[in-house]
């Protein structure tokens, strides 16, 4: 019997277990309320599940309510691709006319939709991706596994090397000190033979004059007894010379200094060392192979461009005032970000986690993607090309004034130098190339490249522009709502992203610059933007706020 009750019944005070549930109502019927709730004309296209069936996904979160107005959502953004209440409408999406629809309209067909599908792509791409980083992370514990018996075969060796030098050393003072024993026995075992000798001849004397006395005369006593003084005068002498300088030997050791100070200021045997490295696993985005290649209708038309929000996150200030100028997507997802009051470029994660600093040689400006492992970064009258992998400078071009935006596009660097205009540099030939003087106001700062074409803005006047190769402008686009234009970006189909950092908004203009949208407003944190950049493989946006630190991502639909 189902634990929840029927609804029509409860209202009427009857408790009866339902048996359906309906998706529409958001309440469960009994037998007979379900034969009614599909008989009356007002409920009878409901679609009902089984109680079993509701109960699997009665416990998956679902806001149905605005946070923000505590209201029943009943609206749907097109533009910012989220669910809204009326009051929402005043608050934030005054300016998306024509985008706001009913929120059952919206969700019409929701199971069939291309995003449900991509949901379901990417999660099981997401699920995918983490089976992988598993087995890396399982690699990677068998691999210290085989470092740890590695490094106690090390510790045993040296062990065992030890041992064996000490037994030697040993083995050598203790031959040492046997020979010198030796020696010392047999100085004293001559010292003592020659008193021996002496005490002999004594007794031998002391015998004659005894002998003397008691046979002999006068006269032999008289005789004998002045060769006796003259014998036993030379012998006391010989036992005074023997006796004065008697060696007293005394048998120690003095040990090696080095052998003290190991036993004394070595406390340990070696130090474990943990080298920890980073490596960056290389997310597999669904579709991303497909993206590349195929442009779907929907790619290529300005007017069903959106953005989806993805993240935002704050940035860790490095100086008391941030100026962040220039940012970057690389083909891992990574971001960097240049702040110009600052000496390095920061490296966060696709999930805002920070990663490094990457030291440069001055206050960097704008930055630029060549590949995986390599950057090209502008500041002072100077371009860099850094490599990523080991933060080497592999090539330093120096021009007459300040270098401001730069872009990467076949093999050239191009870059806006004050007053000059924009150069281009080779990177085979190392060779310099003024493409055009007519843009060389100061107040043109940023710069992008794509398929033949160069696009810049010039910040006071608000104006954006495209331009070939060549210098001849193409096209010119200028809005009231763009208000001292700064960073900008293309898509595939060379639609343009700007921001305006005074009007606090995020435009995209179409590709042959005749007419434009908004997409992001204050009203989405924007708070003087100034760097942004599109990366097209991965359909991701970047853009950056130039103070505060707030740093967000979109995909672009």
């Amino acid at each position: 019997m189902s634990s929840i009750l029927c609804g029509p019944c409860r209202r009427r005070n009857t408790h009866k277990s339902s048996e359906k549930w309906c998706i529409k109502c958001g309440e469960g019927l009994c037998t007979d309320c379900k034969q009614s709730h599909r008989s009356m004309s007002g409920t009878s296209d409901h679609k009902l599940v089984s109680i079993e069936n509701y109960l699997k996904i009665e416990n998956i979160p679902i806001n149905l309510k605005c946070d923000k107005h505590n209201k029943k959502f009943d609206k749907y953004c097109k533009t910012h691709d989220e669910a809204i209440c009326m009051d929402c409408i005043q608050s934030k999406h005054k300016l998306c006319y024509g985008v706001v629809i009913s929120l059952e309209e919206a969700a019409n067909h929701a199971k069939k939709s291309t995003a449900f599908d991509d949901l379901t792509r990417s999660i099981k791409c997401t699920l995918g991706n983490i089976k992988k980083f598993m087995k890396t992370c399982d690699i990677s514990k068998e691999k210290i596994k085989t470092q740890k018996q590695s490094v106690k075969d090390s510790i045993k060796a040296m062990r065992t090397h030890l041992n064996t030098h000490l037994d030697e050393l040993e083995g050598k003072l203790l031959d040492e000190l046997s020979q010198r024993y030796k020696e010392c026995r047999l100085e004293y075992k001559k010292k003592r033979k020659h008193l021996k000798k002496t005490k002999k001849d004594i007794i031998t004397l002391k015998r004659q004059t005894s002998q003397l006395k008691r046979f002999g005369s006068d006269l032999q006593v008289f005789l004998r007894t002045r060769e006796i003084n003259k014998l036993i005068h030379e012998e006391v002498c010989q036992v005074e010379s023997t006796t004065s300088a008697m060696p007293d030997y005394k048998i120690g050791v003095e040990m090696h200094a080095g052998i003290n100070t190991l036993l004394k200021d070595v406390d340990n045997f070696g130090t474990i060392k943990i080298e920890e490295n980073t490596i960056s696993l290389t997310y597999e985005h669904v579709n991303a192979d497909q993206a590349q290649m195929v442009h779907s209708p929907a790619d290529q038309s300005f007017e069903h461009t959106k953005l989806q929000f993805r993240r935002k996150f704050q940035i860790e200030a490095r100086t008391d005032r941030m100026n962040v100028c220039g940012c970057a997507i690389l083909p891992n997802s990574h971001i960097l970000i240049a702040d110009y009051n600052g000496t390095v470029i920061m490296e966060y994660s696709e999930r805002g986690d920070y990663i490094r600093d990457i030291p440069v040689s001055r206050r960097p400006y704008d930055l630029t993607v060549i590949d995986t492992n390599n950057i090209a970064v502008s500041y002072g009258n100077c371009m860099e090309i850094l490599n990523l992998k080991n933060n080497e400078v592999l090539t330093k071009e120096t021009f007459e004034w300040n270098c401001w935006g730069i872009s990467y596009y076949n093999k050239k660097i191009y870059v806006v130098v004050f007053t000059e205009g924009i150069q281009e540099f080779d990177i085979s030939t190392k060779c310099k190339r003024l493409i055009f003087e007519k843009h060389n106001e100061p107040d043109v700062l940023y710069i992008t490249t794509a398929k033949d074409r160069i696009y810049c803005t010039s910040s006071d006047k608000g104006i954006v522009y495209c331009c070939s190769m060549q210098g001849k402008t193409l096209w010119s686009y200028t809005d009231e709502s763009l208000v001292y234009s700064r960073g900008i970006s293309v898509d595939r189909d060379q639609n343009v992203f700007v921001v305006g950092r005074d009007s606090n908004n995020l435009m995209m203009i179409r590709h042959n610059g005749k007419d434009s949208k908004t997409l992001l407003t204050e009203s989405d944190g924007l708070n003087n933007p100034v760097s942004l950049h599109y990366n097209q493989k991965r359909k991701l946006l970047l853009v950056c706020n130039q103070e505060d630190g707030y740093v967000f991502l979109y995909s672009v639909l």
